[in-house]
């Protein structure tokens, strides 16, 4: 009848939106609802140049699935924040994930109204691959500006066949409130 504690690992990708350390990812990335884990005790960040820093959660929100962090560095290039409001299906689309890699698609849909953990939200569909490690990381329009926040993914297996190519990312617009 003593407390049984767990320990785990989840990764994701972010990006940097201040030159004083704030960093945008999502929610589910440090915040574990599914098996009532609860917030992150500890978090790092990895950089592309592979220097590893001790994150703070500052906030999320599970519901819109945008988290804060903020690490203590200054002189860091924010990425710019481009408008979603101006995509346009077909549009083409680039996903980053953990490890720098990149994958490109087109917008397949805007306000596509999914629901995720009985959570309903409007995101954007693209056909870019958004995996596991993708999660929280930016999708860039053909400019480099972020469009918005990579956040899911759906697959579906008919017989011996498997569907990819179904990600959805939260439109920065929205983002940048909650943010």
């Amino acid at each position: 009848s003593q407390p049984q504690t767990r320990e785990g690992v989840a990764t994701g990708t972010g990006f940097i939106i201040t030159d004083d350390g704030y960093i945008v990812t999502n929610a589910h990335v440090i915040y574990d609802e599914e098996y009532n884990a609860g917030e992150a005790v500890d978090v790092s960040v990895l950089f592309s140049d592979e220097t590893e820093h001790e994150a703070k959660i500052i906030a999320y929100d599970v519901e819109t699935d945008i988290a804060v962090l903020k690490v203590n560095e200054t002189g860091l290039t924010p990425a710019t924040l481009g408008d979603s409001d101006e995509l346009r299906v077909g549009e083409l689309v680039i996903a980053i994930d953990l490890f720098g890699s990149v994958t490109s698609g087109i917008v397949s849909a805007l306000d596509r109204q999914i629901t995720i953990n009985e959570k309903s939200m409007k995101l954007i569909q693209t056909d870019a691959a958004i995996n596991s490690g993708n999660s929280g990381g930016p999708l860039l329009n053909s400019c480099g500006q972020v469009i918005a926040i990579n956040s899911a993914k759906m697959s579906s297996s008919y017989g011996s066949a498997t569907v990819e190519g179904l990600g959805f990312a939260i439109p920065i617009k929205e983002a940048k409130t909650i943010i």
